[in-house]
């Protein structure tokens, strides 16, 4: 079956901001520069930054568009134009947020790949380029100590970039958060793509950044529970539960707060359902078919119009013998159509047969079980 999902999660994090790189200053007169030749020098600007007013425009063209089509072919021709840009990390950013907002998912995840690799690597070369500086100013400093005839009137040398410095931390921070917001969006993508191992590395990673990410809990359980291996199951189906209980942990604590209180009961529902049907499938998995039951009656009772938790219920209710219960889930799952519809009255039609040596009565049976829906 399947590994995407026919409704999208809450939105649960936002746009990471890109710093404005508009460089703009003015000449100042030949006092003001002999004032500042004595003064500590600024620090140097941390973060990728435009090389010319022309690219600088060239790069808010792309970040303020918000069609997709015209945003893509904005930062195609910015890709072009500026080859050897230090936004190009930025820019794959927005072409993936665009790309995918038309659904192109294979294309979005060249560009966030793309982006990914960039963002880091830009990251490591700011690490060692400050690591060079610091040590070249220490070495300097040495020999100017050491020089007895320096040129007191000289200005002093560039500031070296510092790692301990506010500007960049917040960097190394924006970075950091960056991360997690590729590694969600690439998850997503290869989740649309029905690519499972690629999903759950992506997810695995948004988890090696926040352990407690809900969205990151519910897609890595959820995803898991679909797709048990053929080897080491135990243990594969051990962490979908151990990631899955955490999930509806958090999901229970989000829907009795306040903050529940602003968020649309479909939304709401909608949340109960997956955390609470990703625990019945897991169960499932594991032939725990009363812990199942429970799990898919609950995922139900948030959601009453799911046929793939009623279709699943049934197997559940099937495999624990208790044939008249899982008729008439698998009848529901029928009635309600759906990815499930012909698996379950394929079940379905073997369970009736047998019990009744006949299919007549079949649809009327089908029928009545629809009518209790939502009682």
């Amino acid at each position: 079956m399947s590994i995407r999902k026919g409704a999208a999660f809450l939105a649960l994090f936002a746009l990471i901001l890109c710093a404005s790189v508009i460089e703009a200053g003015q000449r100042r007169n030949q006092q003001q520069q002999q004032q500042q030749q004595q003064a500590p020098p600024p620090p140097p600007p941390v973060g990728p930054k435009a090389k010319s007013q022309e690219e600088a425009t060239a790069f808010d063209a792309v970040r303020v568009d918000r069609n997709p089509n015209t945003r893509v072919t904005l930062a195609d021709n910015f890709l072009t134009t500026y080859p050897a840009s230090e936004l190009t990390g930025y820019i794959q950013r927005f072409r993936m947020e665009a790309l995918k907002a038309v659904n192109k998912h294979k294309e979005a995840i060249a560009a966030g790949e793309a982006a990914l690799a960039f963002e880091i690597k830009f990251m490591e070369d700011l690490i060692k380029r400050a690591d060079q500086e610091q040590a070249a100013a220490k070495a300097a400093a040495e020999a100017n100590r050491n020089t007895r005839n320096r040129d007191r009137n000289a200005p002093p040398p560039p500031a070296p970039l510092d790692k301990n410095s506010p500007e960049f931390q917040q960097f190394a921070q924006e970075t950091e958060r960056a991360l997690m917001y590729y590694y969600q969006n690439l998850m997503d993508s290869y989740q649309q793509l029905n690519d499972a191992l690629k999903t759950m590395e992506y997810a695995e990673k948004a988890l090696g950044q926040d352990p407690e990410d809900l969205l990151t809990l519910l897609t890595l359980s959820s995803v898991m529970a679909e797709r048990p291996p053929a080897t080491g199951a135990e243990q594969h189906n051990k962490r979908a539960e151990e990631l899955g209980k955490q999930a509806l942990q958090k999901v229970n604590g989000f829907l009795s707060s306040p903050a529940a209180a602003n968020v649309p009961q479909e939304a709401k529902d909608g949340l109960s359902s997956q955390a609470n049907s990703t625990m019945g499938l897991v169960y499932l998995n594991m032939k725990k078919w009363g812990d199942s039951q429970k799990a898919y009656i609950a995922a139900i009772n948030a959601k009453k119009d799911d046929p793939v938790s009623y279709f699943r219920l049934g197997l559940s209710y099937a495999q624990d013998n208790k044939i008249d219960l899982g008729m008439e889930a698998l009848a529901k799952s029928v009635f309600l159509k759906g990815i499930t519809e012909q698996q379950a009255r394929d079940v379905l039609q073997q369970l009736y047969e047998n019990k009744n040596k006949s299919l007549e009565g079949l649809d009327k049976f089908i029928a009545d079980a629809g009518a209790k829906i939502g009682q």
